[in-house]
């Protein structure tokens, strides 16, 4: 073992103490060990020993027992009480019975003759028999209350192919070209460009001054700020081309809606 410091501690043996011997309650001196065979060999004979001793209703343990009283069959069958108040009738079949088997002595009448004729006879039975059912006949359509009449679902289905028909062409048309309006092209007169012009410039200096704003930030942190900056320098570029275009020279034509 590993030297450790609570091997320095004395240990207190415990002793325990032993149980108390058992003994038999009964009396082996005067018993006896049915069918033992304990004890039957060597010079020293036990007391009972060998001795097979048998009992009516003992097969084991002391022969001072007791039997125990068992109930036996049938022994507490009279104390039930009956549910039966009334004795039990015949069972008994409801509704007509099937002729009993004849006996032997009931015999049928042999010899018997007709001279019925069976063929004649369902002939004339089935020509003079009444029909169970009455015919069923296809009806007149002549004789219905709208006959020759126009019937009320068609002329909304003639409206609604004339419509399909309709649409069809229209886009036949536009597919074609033949339904474009003609264009009409105008000429602008100098005033009115002159017009022009003078309100481009005036909006081109009013998106300047907000442009000059920002154009001096080194550096621009702010995403807006760079949006904003990217969008005028857009718009003042279209004015710019669009000023061009109006002072330029020959007729400025426009079409006309």
């Amino acid at each position: 073992m590993e030297e450790s410091i609570y091997n320095l501690v004395p240990v207190e043996k415990v002793v325990q103490a032993k149980p108390p011997r058992y003994v038999s309650k009964y009396d082996h001196s005067k018993i006896h060990l049915p069918g033992s065979t304990f004890g039957c060999h060597g010079s020293t004979l036990l007391l009972g020993a060998g001795n097979v001793v048998k009992e009516d209703g003992k097969f084991f343990g002391p022969p001072k027992f007791e039997d125990k009283k068992y109930l036996k069959k049938g022994e507490k069958l009279s104390s039930v009480p009956s549910k039966l108040t009334e004795p039990a009738k015949p069972f008994k079949y409801q509704g007509e019975r099937k002729p009993t088997v004849p006996r032997q002595d009931e015999r049928p009448v042999m010899g018997l003759k007709t001279n019925k004729n069976f063929i004649t006879a369902n002939a004339v039975e089935a020509i003079l028999a009444v029909p169970k059912g009455l015919e069923i006949t296809e009806p007149d359509y002549l004789k219905k209350a709208d006959y020759g009449k126009v019937p009320g679902y068609l002329p909304l289905v003639k409206e609604e192919i004339a419509r399909e028909n309709e649409m069809i062409d229209q886009y036949v048309k536009e597919q074609m070209g033949l339904n474009a309006p003609k264009e009409r092209i105008d000429e602008v007169g100098a005033e009115e460009r002159q017009e022009l012009i003078d309100q481009l410039k005036t909006k081109w200096d009013a998106l300047n001054a907000n442009y000059q704003k920002l154009t001096h930030m080194t550096k621009i942190e702010s995403f807006g700020l760079l949006k904003r900056k990217e969008v005028l320098e857009k718009e003042l570029a279209q004015l710019e081309k669009d000023i061009t275009l109006l002072e330029g020279r020959g007729p400025l034509l426009v079409r006309a809606g």
